[in-house]
């Protein structure tokens, strides 16, 4: 895979990350956790014919593999924002 791919594909879940930390309405640490988790995300969508064995390498000739990586920053995203709580708890 090209270098330029792989910085696509790191760029994609940045932007990604950061976008769903805003809608999020993260802030601090959390942000950050939502930009590391769209890059992973990007990671495994766009290997994922890999990862399950369909693929032996990842076809960077078409637009597909960049697709899957913003499905994969997109779900893991979800994912992981659905069990953090909205709001913290006060232990009172």
């Amino acid at each position: 895979m090209p270098i330029e791919n792989l910085i696509l594909m790191l760029l994609i879940g940045i932007i990604f990350g950061s976008i769903a930390g805003v809608l999020l309405r993260s802030r601090g640490m959390v942000f950050i956790v939502n930009m590391l988790l769209g890059i992973l995300g990007a990671s495994l969508g766009a290997f994922f014919p890999v990862i399950v064995g369909q693929s032996l390498s990842v076809d960077v000739g078409g637009a597909d593999y960049l697709i899957r990586a913003l499905f994969g920053a997109f779900m893991l995203v979800l994912i992981a924002s659905l069990f953090r709580s909205a709001k913290p708890r006060n232990f009172e």
